[in-house]
C-alpha cells in the first residue's frame, strides 16, 4: 500500500497524510507541482514530530510517480463499480 497525493494544493491537508503515512508505516508519494512551497520548516510545522517518521518520496510528474512504481493503474473509472 502507498498514499499518493497528486498537485497538493493545501499544506495543512498535505500535513495530515505525513502523519497518517508516519503512523501506518506506508510510504507517501507527492507528485508535484504543489499549490505552495513544500520546504522542511513549513512542512515541519504542519506535519508536527511526525515529519522525520514518515518515507516521503516527491515526483515531478504523474509520468515520474507511475515509472517510480513500475505499474500501471486502472484507467479512472475502471475500479470498483466503475464502468
Amino acid at each position: 500500500m502507498l498514499i499518493a497525493l497528486f498537485e497538493p494544493d493545501i499544506p495543512q491537508n498535505t500535513g495530515s497524510l505525513i502523519r497518517l503515512s508516519a503512523c501506518m508505516g506506508v510510504a507517501l508519494h507527492i507528485i508535484e507541482p504543489c499549490g505552495f512551497p513544500f520546504d522542511d520548516k513549513r512542512m515541519r510545522r504542519v506535519a508536527m514530530d511526525y515529519y522525520d517518521l514518515a518515507a516521503i518520496k516527491r515526483h515531478i510528474s504523474w509520468q515520474a510517480f507511475l515509472d517510480f512504481i513500475s505499474y500501471p493503474l486502472p484507467p479512472c473509472g475502471g475500479g470498483l463499480g466503475g464502468g
